[in-house]
């Protein structure tokens, strides 16, 4: 698990099915405010979360400047690692290697072995398994009415691929040039007899070899570059904001199999060289209503990847994009020192994982009594899916306006298990440095 996170910012992946990826948090306020930003999110970030808000600057300029990573475990890191570690590629092939027609295994340790790991397997194929690295990173820049930037979302997944009907241990041996067919019991350490229909229909040893029980590994990664704009239009109702941004996207995919027993932290290496590189335009489209009768109340909504861009994947397909629309709303309150924020996703995004959909609702409050000091607060949940339970989010900003440092965490209330200890199912971290004049 280390490793992974050590290495997220060089995971940048993709995958071969049409779908959504998550609209992933980025940024500094809106990482700590419950992942909300479609109303509240004006100056550098407003070309990502809506760019209708670059008609509200508060700065004529607005700079920033970070990145983050966040890991989702869904009750696999733990077991690739025992996998690893009870080596049992390695002692799948020496019980194969030992099997006499009937007899024992001569193998030390190899039964003990086979026992932790069949229960491994046989755990992970009755439950959707997972391992999901989101590095991203954001420049982002504002000026008046502009905004321009260089917006990075990735999405790396480990997910076991494993055959339910082939998990017995039937091995295929060979004696002075002659195969046979043994199946072997690690409980009493001994062989029988088999066939080949049986180890073709059966076997795990079959599954492993011929493809159909693995470790499948894919992701996305896209690096946005948004030209956007937005106006405001004063009504006798109050004002409406629209602004729209063309992107120029970049998308990196990858879709490879490797072993079931490859520990966690070894994962990452296997993407290298089978990736393909592709580009695609994106546009964006956004709005916000600020009601006369109430000026420090804002909703806004903004639709983003409207056109469905596509990439090319190293399998010959074609990766679409889905569509995906959010809403949202922002209050100024206490003279201005205190912000609250709330998002929702309307569309369900699709993930990487089957069965595993991505819509959030999230907001939270910005406490920021003084120039130099913001405070931030918040929780989100996927109302599409209740692994994670409730995400509590946090942010810190300290500095003046041309120079602030700005640190956000999010945290998963539900937990899992990783090398016995007990660790959040979701978590992310962000640091940021933004410039404002």
């Amino acid at each position: 698990m280390q490793k992974w996170l050590k290495r997220g910012f060089g995971l940048c992946i993709a995958a071969s099915a049409a779908h959504a990826i998550s609209f992933q948090p980025l940024g500094f306020e809106s990482m700590g405010m419950g992942g909300a930003g479609v109303a509240s999110a004006t100056g550098s970030m407003a070309a990502y979360y809506n760019p209708a808000l670059l008609s509200v600057n508060g700065y004529m300029t607005e700079v920033a400047l970070s990145g983050g990573v966040g890991v989702s475990e869904y009750n696999l890191a733990e077991n690739l690692d025992r996998l690893s570690r009870d080596d049992f590629t390695g002692t799948l092939q020496r019980i194969a290697d030992n099997a006499p027609v009937n007899g024992s295994n001569t193998a030390n340790g190899d039964s003990a072995r086979m026992q932790d790991a069949l229960g491994v397997l046989k755990n992970m194929s009755g439950q959707t398994s997972g391992l999901v690295l989101t590095p991203g990173g954001a420049f982002g820049a504002q000026v008046k009415n502009f905004g321009v930037g260089l917006y990075v979302t990735s999405e790396a997944t480990a997910t076991p691929v494993i055959d339910p009907n082939r998990l017995d241990l039937i091995v295929l041996g060979n004696v002075n040039g002659q195969d046979y067919y043994a199946s072997y019991d690690p409980v009493t350490d001994t062989y029988t007899q088999s066939d080949q229909s049986t180890y073709e229909s059966l076997s795990l040893e079959y599954a492993v070899n011929n493809g159909y029980t693995y470790l499948s590994l894919k992701g996305l990664s896209v690096g946005e570059v948004p030209f956007g704009y937005g106006h405001a239009f004063k009504t006798s109702a109050g004002t409406i904001g629209v602004g729209g941004a063309l992107k120029y996207m970049y998308g990196i995919t990858y879709d490879t199999k490797v072993s079931i027993d490859t520990s966690s932290g070894d994962v990452s290496d296997s993407f290298k060289d089978r990736d393909k590189r592709s580009s695609a335009l994106g546009v964006d489209l956004g709005a916000y209503y600020t009601p006369k009768a109430e000026p420090n109340l804002r909703f806004g909504i903004v639709g983003k990847n409207l056109n469905t861009p596509e990439f090319d994947t190293v399998t010959n397909d074609v990766y679409k994009i889905d569509p995906m629309v959010r809403v949202g709303f922002y209050y100024a309150g206490l003279d201005h020192w205190l912000d609250i924020a709330v998002d929702f996703d309307l569309t369900a995004n699709k993930t990487f994982l089957d069965d595993k959909d991505s819509q959030y609702i999230g907001g939270g409050v910005n406490i920021h009594p003084t120039q130099w000091f913001s405070l931030r607060l918040g929780a989100m949940q996927n109302v599409a899916d209740d692994t994670f339970g409730t995400v509590l989010t946090g942010g810190l900003g300290l500095g003046f306006k041309q120079l602030q440092i700005d640190l956000s965490g999010m945290v998963s209330t539900e937990t899992g298990y990783y090398d016995g200890n007990e660790i959040p199912r979701y978590a992310r971290v962000n640091l940021a440095i933004v410039s404002r004049w």
